[in-house]
């Protein structure tokens, strides 16, 4: 598939899952990155004056957020027409005049170099053919002593193991199928955008902590640090994950209830049934846990794995020899 061909399909699927927000979702959104901000200590004033990117925006809730925050100015760039004009209107409809969205690749920002004080790239990089040229292209827009937010995948635990078996099924089943599962089981616009952008996603990559490092380091950052709290999501902790899970045996048998096919419904039947596994395993580790069979960090590991790797990246100072 060539890069051209991801880009399109990418663009497209979150074109559909940002637009499906109501104004209380995107505004929950927008508020979770200040509150992991300020919950891993980083200074409240820190986007004050600043111009900003949201490299691969999506419908923009992170530059609302760096905007919400003190940005002079944010421009949000995406590969995905949709996600855009989504964008647009949100920021037209709150009369934002520090955000601006444009279309282009992460992989190729349309920037000088040096233009911005901060970067973000959140849950982007991992969907792209080209992780490497994204981090190069992130550093070089920064000024000197510039930072860049970065959210990346992490490697191992159960969720993705499982998320990787059930791709080839959902593509079985499309998109369509999939969708109205999803309606069936009663999901709100958020849990329907996680579950099709894991299923459906052309591009799916997890990281290892030491496969991070290195990518970091050879695109030339200077330093970098891992945001060791302010999850807010499904890897919490282990027992949130595990309800993670329920919700997707709750798709699955939902879908297959309510299935117009029994080949779709034979495929949703065994898709929740392994599921239904995977939540036993994870249950049983739980348990090891609570009899001190294993250590909080050994359940964590087993369940979760390392977590997402959301970190801060430095560009060295001007004066850094």
């Amino acid at each position: 598939m060539t890069r051209e061909t991801v880009e399109r399909e990418t663009g497209l699927l979150f074109g559909d899952l940002w637009s499906r927000y109501d104004d209380r979702l995107f505004k929950e959104s927008v508020e979770l990155f200040e509150r992991r901000w300020n919950e891993n200590g980083e200074a409240p004033d820190h986007f004050h004056g600043k111009r900003c990117l949201d490299a691969g925006c999506g419908g923009g809730r992170y530059s609302f957020a760096m905007a919400r925050m003190g940005a002079a100015e944010v421009i949000g760039v995406d590969v995905g027409e949709e996600g855009l004009a989504d964008a647009r209107r949100r920021a037209d409809a709150i009369g934002a005049s520090n955000l601006e969205f444009r279309k282009a690749s992460a992989l190729d920002l349309p920037f000088e170099d040096a233009e911005f004080d901060f970067v973000c790239c959140c849950g982007v990089l991992h969907h792209t053919p080209g992780v490497e040229q994204g981090l190069r292209e992130c550093l070089r827009v920064l000024r000197p002593g510039g930072r860049c937010y970065l959210l990346l995948y992490g490697f191992g635990g159960l969720y993705w193991p499982l998320n990787l078996v059930t791709r080839p099924f959902a593509e079985a089943l499309g998109k369509a199928e999939v969708d109205r599962c999803i309606s069936a089981a009663g999901l709100a616009a958020n849990k329907r955008r996680t579950i099709l952008d894991d299923l459906f996603v052309p591009i799916l990559e997890t990281y290892a902590v030491e496969r991070v490092e290195h990518l970091l380091s050879g695109a030339g950052f200077a330093s970098w640090r891992r945001w060791s709290g302010g999850q807010n999501d499904h890897e919490s902790d282990p027992g949130t994950l595990v309800e993670e899970l329920r919700i997707r045996e709750r798709v699955w048998d939902a879908g297959a209830s309510s299935a117009p096919r029994e080949a779709a419904a034979e495929i949703e039947r065994r898709l929740a049934a392994t599921t239904h596994e995977v939540i036993g395993a994870a249950e049983a580790v739980v348990a090891r846990g609570a009899a001190g069979e294993l250590t909080e960090e050994q359940v964590h590991e087993a369940i979760i794995g390392t977590g997402h790797h959301r970190l801060i990246a430095e560009k060295a100072p001007p004066d850094a020899s």
